[in-house]
């Protein structure tokens, strides 16, 4: 006894509504997956400090005043870092280890300033306050806060007593592969109300971490290249039928 079977090939109008179909899924799952990396959803990873990659490292007993208040040392203290080939560039947080006071706390606030060959140049982005009571690690939130790639800035706090890291690593490194490096550390010793040179180099053991997501436009061509594989297996496979 003989068996027959019958294929029936798809049309190309089939064969096309199908992969319209698939990419109207994509993109889909492309905005759900985007919609579920909102700001308050999204991983805040450090990027670079010497904090260590949970930014919880130690801190140490060297510490330098900052800020108008300040009558000795430097009055205004900057960490430089450059942002590389890194992808991480949405800054969410920075955490710095300083003392406000052991009585009731002061207001502080840090700013993102860009970078003026080796000095701070111009303040980009200003944190939340918080208040800083007795010598600890203290976050300070950032918003719309977004650099360029390949780009130096600078970390200043506008007042507090900021303080070395405590043993390993003093120097300020990349976390996670993030594509960060260390530029310089600058201290400059004027009296004005906000930051001004002249700058000069100083140690680099202030303890700070740098929290960053990716942009979103990364999140998307990710999202966008899974489904174009998608697509062209679809279609290779078909291809091969």
């Amino acid at each position: 006894m003989r068996y027959f079977s019958l294929t029936f090939a798809e049309s190309p109008e089939t064969i096309h509504m199908s992969r319209v179909r698939l990419a109207c899924l994509m993109l889909s799952l492309q905005a759900l997956f985007l919609n579920s990396q909102s700001p308050t959803q999204a991983a805040d990873l450090v990027v670079f400090g010497n904090l260590g990659a949970d930014a919880n490292g130690a801190l140490g007993t060297t510490n330098t005043d900052i800020g108008t208040g300040s009558l000795v040392a430097a009055n205004w203290l900057a960490q430089g870092f450059d942002t590389g080939s890194s992808t991480y560039l949405t800054i969410k947080s920075v955490t710095l280890g300083i003392f406000g006071s052991d009585s009731t706390t002061i207001p502080v606030s840090v700013s993102i300033y860009s970078a003026s060959g080796n000095d701070p140049g111009t303040e980009l982005y200003q944190s939340s306050v918080t208040p800083v009571g007795n010598t600890g690690l203290y976050n300070f939130a950032f918003s719309n806060a977004v650099l360029q790639p390949g780009t130096s800035y600078f970390i200043l706090p506008d007042s507090g007593s900021w303080y070395y890291r405590g043993g390993p690593p003093g120097n300020p490194v990349a976390q996670y592969d993030s594509g960060y490096s260390y530029v310089s550390t600058r201290e400059s010793y004027d009296t004005g109300a906000s930051p001004a040179g002249p700058w000069f180099a100083t140690d680099s053991r202030y303890a700070f971490a740098v929290f960053a997501v990716p942009e979103p436009s990364t999140i998307l061509l990710t999202a966008t290249g899974i489904s174009l594989a998608l697509l062209a297996s679809k279609r290779k496979r078909r291809d091969n039928d």
